[in-house]
């Protein structure tokens, strides 16, 4: 479980009235993350800001970087647990104020991180251009793709990202953050590791797809739209994949022939469709879920060897 963005403050942050006065898009004080995540899972934030400008994220930047404000960037939520103790300071959400696409010359797609992947995957198909088919099933938006280098059957963002446009608190000398772009050698990316890093805040991107025939595009991705609903357990709340394929193996198969499918702690299960998903059947903690991957993790480990590694961020307070 990644825990860099977990931490033990336990005071709850003010946010500078002209602050809030001059902000474009949407605040919401004391809020319930369960709202904002696919696990339905989370205590509450003490701020969450919906941008709706990048006006608004470079405000955001400077504020917690000048009152020493804790600050987590959230997308659409797929992919990450909340603490039950929910999160301090600033919870920045990009959304539908980035959801533009832009087609540019040479198959080239300039999207912005709110677009939902599986939206960009299918506008893309039908205007005849091939190499997102596999994001179809992907519940995440762009964002988030770029933070840990979403894939799945075979593709995957760093074989078709060209650019990234990003805001960061970078330039010491102006004291202010800045816009910047990534591309060529510093866009670097590794196994569900994006070229998007903490301290960074993704605005758009720029994809290089091919020429394709949309009828065949459409095609697969409807297939791989039926292929998910039948194997995955689409009906419930959860973060989809938890555990990082290892070398040579698939966490799925592992998880189900280790015994682990149908086990449970609180409200949470392992997926009885795909061992690689665990669930909230209802009522699921945080800590629920911690237990239930910490069971499984040993389990898996006893009988097979694999030290099954996660890919769900943890975020927010310790929980008590």
């Amino acid at each position: 479980m990644q825990k860099a963005r977990k931490h033990n403050i336990k005071k709850i942050y003010a946010l500078p009235k002209a602050f809030l006065q001059t902000f474009g898009g949407r605040v919401h004080s004391m809020c319930d993350m369960r709202r904002y995540t696919s696990w339905r899972i989370g205590g509450t934030a003490d701020w969450l800001l919906e941008a709706g400008s990048e006006a608004d994220v470079l405000a955001v930047l400077d504020l917690v970087a000048a009152n020493d404000i804790p600050l987590t960037v959230i997308g659409r939520g797929t992919n990450l647990l909340v603490s039950d103790a929910g999160i301090a300071g600033i919870v920045l959400r990009i959304g539908a104020a980035f959801d533009k696409i832009e087609y540019l010359p040479d198959n080239r797609v300039k999207a912005g991180a709110g677009v939902l992947l599986a939206a960009l995957s299918r506008r893309t198909a039908e205007r005849g251009l091939s190499g997102l088919e596999w994001a179809c099933g992907i519940p995440g938006n762009l964002g988030g793709a770029l933070f840990m280098n979403a894939g799945a059957y075979g593709g995957s963002m760093s074989a078709i990202v060209t650019e990234v446009r990003f805001a960061a608190y970078n330039d010491a000398k102006a004291k202010k953050a800045v816009i910047g772009t990534l591309s060529g050698s510093d866009l670097r990316f590794d196994y569900r590791s994006g070229c998007v890093g903490e301290g960074m805040v993704a605005l758009a991107a720029t994809l290089q797809l091919v020429p394709g025939d949309a009828a065949l595009s459409l095609a697969q991705i409807d297939e791989i739209i039926a292929t998910r609903a039948k194997n995955q357990p689409l009906e419930y709340p959860s973060a989809g994949s938890v555990f990082r394929n290892p070398e040579g193996a698939h966490a799925g198969y592992l998880v189900e022939s280790s015994g682990c499918k149908g086990m449970r702690c609180g409200g949470a299960e392992v997926s009885k469709k795909h061992g690689n998903f665990i669930i909230n059947t209802g009522g699921a903690t945080a800590n629920d879920v911690l237990c239930l991957i910490d069971q499984v993790q040993r389990v898996v480990q006893n009988k097979t060897g694999y030290a099954l590694e996660t890919e769900v961020r943890l975020l927010g307070r310790d929980s008590d």
